[in-house]
């Protein structure tokens, strides 16, 4: 929810038409750039909806020292954003680079938001892996931040998320409609 309220406001800010099929790629890449920072972790919803999940886990926590490490840290959204870029470049016919590349921004706001959003949490984010330290919002004691899948997260966070969009929506709405046009 964080990744499409997001990817709505951005939308807000710089509008664009990418048509009606290139926009229904665009929502479901930010959807999947938002699960992309947790492909570390087993219980991840996209390890679990796809073929060879298993081999993924295994192969991302090989080289990112566990939960919250390299796929959160700037360092890895880096790596993994320009991994990316230079896979479509490269291996895209330059007439769909123009789309590849409108995927690749939204599959970017949707894996970005993810980290932003788990800095709110108890745990926090160490944005500076290796280093082992987390950052934290607010700072203070853990009490202050949203616990994951704590009453507070599931009824209140996800309840605001849901107004911020609802009122993007219905403000906007002509905006965030030309995307599809």
């Amino acid at each position: 929810m964080v990744a499409l309220l997001a990817a709505f406001w951005i939308l807000t800010q710089y509008p664009i038409s990418l048509g009606p099929t290139l926009a229904i790629f665009a929502i479901f890449a930010v959807m999947i750039g938002a699960l992309t920072p947790d492909l570390d972790q087993p219980s991840a919803n996209l390890l679990r909806r796809t073929i060879g999940g298993k081999f993924i886990h295994k192969l991302f926590t090989a080289f990112s020292g566990g939960h919250r490490h390299f796929t959160h840290a700037i360092v890895g959204i880096i790596f993994i954003g320009l991994l990316l870029r230079w896979l479509t470049t490269r291996y895209l016919l330059p007439e769909f680079h123009t789309s590849a590349l409108a995927l690749w921004y939204a599959f970017m706001i949707g894996y970005i938001s993810h980290p932003i959003a788990d800095t709110l949490t108890d745990h926090g984010v160490p944005w500076l892996w290796p280093l082992p330290w987390s950052i934290k919002i607010p700072p203070g004691p853990e009490q202050l931040r949203v616990t994951t899948g704590s009453f507070v997260e599931n009824i209140l966070v996800r309840g605001a998320l849901l107004i911020a969009i609802g009122f993007l929506l219905t403000t906007h709405w002509v905006t965030l409609l030309a995307l599809f046009q």
